[in-house]
């Protein structure tokens, strides 16, 4: 007989995937939105992959809330899943700062911006010319023209050895990551106020061989000038590394410590808990280590994207359903 798991519907999306992989490992879900109906629940999971925001705190300080705060006293099996997980501790920055449920001490934080990494073992090393660049026997533009220009040289990070993982897993939809916050800041210009297009001024980069490596191209998505390249560092052999920028938001396939398992996520925010022993899993993005999957009894939160996780993900959720933690 299927364990019944009730799914919770709080407007946050994420729901129709995360059913069928609970459906997947022998779960027999039940979706509602009704607080009274959750908080009768023997076993929860609520998703989310939204930003916090007015519909969290309406979440958090209405019946919805009141409900999830029933199962988890109680002590019923719960998992909260990306923003599910985010809401358990005591707030967020995100949106001027916002509050959570309360059930676990720490708060949410963005990841920093700027921050460069070397590339994974497996990386290559990829030539790109600048975009603005004019076809052999075509006249260029003054502001363009320039004969010195060359290729230049990027490194690219390709992850390696991740066999819970597939080419070509991406979200469900787009507002997976837009709903994280990573289109903060940009404005579009005023009518009748065109900017004038970019112009390339040169070259910023010198071969490989000399030394030297680039993380981003001469032209910017914003049409913004690159900044110079830096020296690259050098491994014990004297051989460059390649280096790259740390996007945000943080998106696609990650290892989690100790499982040594490849988990998705989309996510610009992550939890940074004031109790060492309330995190279960950790992961590494950028600089920051950060948890991946949190528990406190039979509260469970994860990070990561158990659903669009493949194996990995449903051996996670398999566990949850049987009382287990992965």
């Amino acid at each position: 007989m299927a364990r019944e798991v009730t799914l919770v519907d709080a407007g946050l999306g994420n729901l129709a995937s995360v059913e069928r992989a609970l459906i997947q490992v022998g779960a027999g879900v039940r979706v509602t939105r009704d607080p009274d109906k959750v908080a009768a629940s023997r076993m929860v999971v609520f998703p989310g992959q939204s930003a916090f925001g007015a519909a969290t705190q309406a979440i958090v300080d209405g019946a919805m809330g009141a409900a999830l705060r029933v199962v988890i006293e109680r002590g019923d099996p719960f998992l909260g899943i990306c923003m599910g997980m985010q809401l358990l501790f005591d707030g967020s920055d995100e949106n001027g700062g916002q509050e959570g449920l309360h059930v676990m001490p720490g708060r949410c934080r963005r990841f920093p911006d700027g921050q460069v990494e070397e590339a994974e073992p497996g990386a290559v090393e990829r030539v790109m010319r600048p975009a603005n660049v004019i076809p052999e026997g075509m006249a260029a533009p003054q502001s363009m023209a320039d004969p010195s220009a060359e290729p230049m040289r990027v490194g690219v990070g390709v992850r390696s050895g991740a066999s819970d993982a597939e080419p070509g897993d991406a979200p469900d939809s787009a507002s997976d990551a837009s709903a994280s916050g990573e289109a903060e800041g940009s404005e579009a210009a005023p009518d009748g106020d065109v900017p004038p297009p970019p112009t390339w001024s040169g070259p910023t980069v010198e071969e490989v061989d000399h030394g030297t490596t680039i993380t981003m191209s001469p032209l910017d998505a914003d049409g913004a000038i690159a900044q110079a390249a830096t020296p690259a560092p050098e491994d014990a052999s004297g051989s460059v590394r390649l280096m790259r920028r740390v996007k945000v938001p943080h998106m696609g396939w990650n290892e989690v410590e100790p499982t040594g398992s490849h988990y998705y996520f989309v996510h610009s925010y992550y939890v940074e808990p004031e109790r060492s022993e309330d995190v279960m899993w950790m992961s590494r993005y950028g600089g920051i280590r950060f948890p991946a999957a949190v528990r406190r009894g039979n509260v469970m939160g994860c990070q990561f994207h158990p659903e669009k996780s493949q194996r990995a993900g449903l051996r996670f959720l398999r566990a949850f359903l049987l009382g287990g933690w992965g």
